[in-house]
């Protein structure tokens, strides 16, 4: 039986022991880390976000982004472009996900 699946890309920014320098202080870094998300979302390329914490609020990563891109390529670019990635501030993993949901 086949079952619909839908080809996304997981975005996985994680945390850096020590970062250079970050070029901007934090509320600007937030901001256009904010910015970039809308714009993925009105571009309807942004499946879903949020910070890669558990029930306590400990941090496991970064964050997480699901991402729909036409290539495993553009994903990671479009994963490159991130604010705190960009600036070096953390680390970028892209792993292909195929989105597979189930009938009742």
């Amino acid at each position: 039986m086949s079952r619909p699946m839908e080809q996304l890309y997981v975005f996985i920014s994680e945390m850096i022991e020590s970062p250079p320098p970050a070029p901007f202080g934090p509320e600007e870094m937030a901001r256009q880390h904010h910015d970039y998300l809308q714009d993925l979302l009105d571009r309807r390329i942004l499946f879903g976000s949020g910070a890669a914490k558990d029930e306590t609020g400990k941090r496991h990563a970064g964050g997480v982004v699901i991402l729909r891109a036409d290539s495993f390529a553009q994903a990671c670019a479009l994963a490159a472009e991130e604010p705190y990635v960009r600036d070096k501030q953390r680390a970028m993993r892209v792993i292909p996900w195929q989105r597979t949901w189930f009938g009742e």
